[in-house]
């Protein structure tokens, strides 16, 4: 539908509209706006040596002029080229039908041609609202008189004979958007991005977080056109890069790996002000690349100091749960949105619409990947409760935070280890329940032939800097992701904790026979592929058996 010409001409009376329409048609599906007022001031100004009366009755005399040489045929000769060397043209507007007429013997069913339709009232209301230089009106009174001038020019007078014999006809007061009656229109001239176009893939966690999510985003990331991040800044997604690697807390984890594509935080985000502007300055993120959603959640120091006070359950401290607890209880009962990221002077520059750039990118056949945090057992809902986050982290939670339907995810890839791990537990309580045996880091280290020391260093949490419990891998628990997040692809991280020997391998014939042997098994378990494998942290470190299209 890109490539499709289509030739709109707009008709109307005075105020009926017509500039809004035009601006939104122009911003939202890039049409080219030819205006028959600018057109009629360079014809003029020809014929009168540069100079050009500012009256908008002069160009009413003129046009009417102009119509009985031509036949009205001089609109379309006057645009001829611009047409021919665009594929979406607006003109605004026709008066006359024949001026209409000679677009559709040149353009065919390219030509459509919109009639915008209001009250004589709400007309004469906006012509006095909205103030135009070329109305020359200085008070209320005035403007009515000029609105009643002009409408009784003669060819004023009759462009509603047009209205019967247009191809749409749009009432402009039934809405005082004139976005609505954009849609309308696009919808009419089928040109609205497909809802049902399969344009986005998903990153999820399977276990209980810290799966290597930010390592298999990371890598895919240079596939997408937009990265989209949700959670929050409780967890923290590592890269490999020299000399150290990038951690992300807040924006997407491919986002230094693909510096073209643009960056959405979703509007079920919570951000921490102090820590987004830190990776906007560490990751050299221009505000020409980054949208954060208006209503995302700004965490205040009070809400990090609550959790501190409260925690039993090994949380990161924060403020995310309590932020989310005040955004559904406190400040929505109170009519308070002091806290959404709309009111962030610190951040004004990025705040936008999450659903307008996605709209942009379906309209271009763009790629997202949406990457999700923490893991399937950390979800509120299908955790096990008290000890998880305060979110939903399956993957529907996942695309509801982002803002996105359902049916344009196309994959999904659920991310797991081979030993899932949990945040060491506080003082006063437990993290929770691995519900499967918990083993030492000495133990798998004798099993896998892995240093120690070297995995020691690994197993410490990237926003807390804590030690990590390690269990066991539960295969119910893995049926039971499956199950809750339909994954398309599995990815599976830390190989080198089954062999050591892994690190080595390049490709998948290169892994150890037990190591092919247990992807087999979760292969069989999840009834999708293992497409991603994981050998180490370092570049070239995914094993890539994918076979998307």
């Amino acid at each position: 539908m890109r490539n499709k010409k289509i030739v709109i001409v707009l008709s109307g009376e005075i105020a009926s509209g017509k500039s809004s329409i035009c601006e939104g048609l122009q911003n939202s599906f890039d049409f080219k706006v030819l205006g028959t007022k600018g057109a009629l001031q360079e014809i003029a100004k020809k014929q009168n040596n540069g100079k050009l009366p500012e009256e908008r009755g002069f160009l009413q005399a003129f046009g009417e002029k102009l119509d009985k040489e031509t036949n009205g045929k001089w609109v379309l000769d006057y645009f001829q080229t611009e047409i021919n060397n665009n594929n979406r043209i607006l003109i605004d507007s026709a008066r006359i039908i024949s001026q209409v007429s000679f677009f559709r013997e040149a353009y065919g069913d390219s030509v459509y041609h919109i009639y915008l339709d209001a009250s004589e009232a709400s007309r004469r209301e906006w012509f006095i609202n909205r103030k135009k230089k070329e109305d020359n009106f200085s008070s209320v009174e005035e403007a009515k008189q000029k609105f009643e001038q002009y409408s009784q020019d003669a060819t004023e007078k009759q462009v509603k004979s047009l209205k019967p014999k247009c191809d749409l006809v749009v009432h402009t007061e039934d809405s005082l958007n004139p976005m609505d009656h954009v849609v309308r229109i696009a919808s009419f001239l089928r040109i609205l991005p497909r809802i049902h176009n399969k344009n986005v893939d998903v990153v999820i966690g399977g276990q209980f977080g810290s799966e290597g999510k930010g390592q298999i985003a990371g890598y895919l990331a240079k596939e997408y056109d937009c990265l989209i991040r949700v959670g929050g800044p409780n967890a923290g997604h590592k890269v490999y890069s020299e000399p150290k690697p990038d951690v992300f807390h807040i924006i997407p984890s491919g986002s230094n790996k693909n510096r073209d594509a643009i960056i959405v935080i979703g509007p079920g985000a919570v951000i921490s002000e102090e820590q987004i502007l830190k990776e906007i300055s560490e990751f050299s993120i221009d505000t020409e690349r980054m949208v954060i959603d208006e209503n995302a959640t700004i965490i205040t120091e009070n809400e990090r100091a609550v959790e501190d006070l409260f925690d039993k359950i090994g949380s990161t401290k924060q403020g995310v749960g309590a932020a989310t607890a005040n955004n559904l209880f406190i400040n929505r009962l109170s009519a308070n949105d002091d806290f959404k990221a709309k009111n962030c002077n610190s951040l004004k520059h990025y705040i936008g619409s999450a659903h307008e750039t996605y709209e942009k990118m379906n309209l271009d056949n763009k790629k997202l990947l949406l990457e999700g945090t923490q893991g399937t057992f950390l979800s509120l809902h299908h955790g096990f409760y008290p000890h998880v986050t305060s979110r939903e982290t399956s993957v529907g939670g996942c695309i509801s935070e982002a803002g996105i339907g359902i049916n344009k995810v196309r994959k999904i890839v659920m991310v797991v280890r081979r030993y899932p791990i949990r945040v060491q537990s506080p003082a006063n309580g437990s993290s929770g329940d691995f519900h499967s045996n918990e083993i030492s880091l000495e133990e798998v280290s004798r099993r896998s032939n892995y240093p120690l020391e070297e995995m020691k260093i690994i197993e410490k949490t990237t926003t807390t800097k804590k030690k990590r419990r390690i269990a066991e891998f539960n295969w119910g628990l893995f049926r039971r992701a499956c199950e809750l997040n339909t994954p398309t692809d599995i990815a599976f991280t830390f190989s080198d904790y089954i062999d050591y020997e892994n690190q080595k391998a390049r490709r998948y014939d290169q892994l150890t026979q037990k190591t092919t042997k247990f992807i087999e098994e979760l292969e069989r378990c999840a009834e999708v592929p293992v497409s991603l494998i994981a050998t180490r942290f370092d570049y070239r470190a995914i094993i890539d058996k994918r076979n998307w299209i």
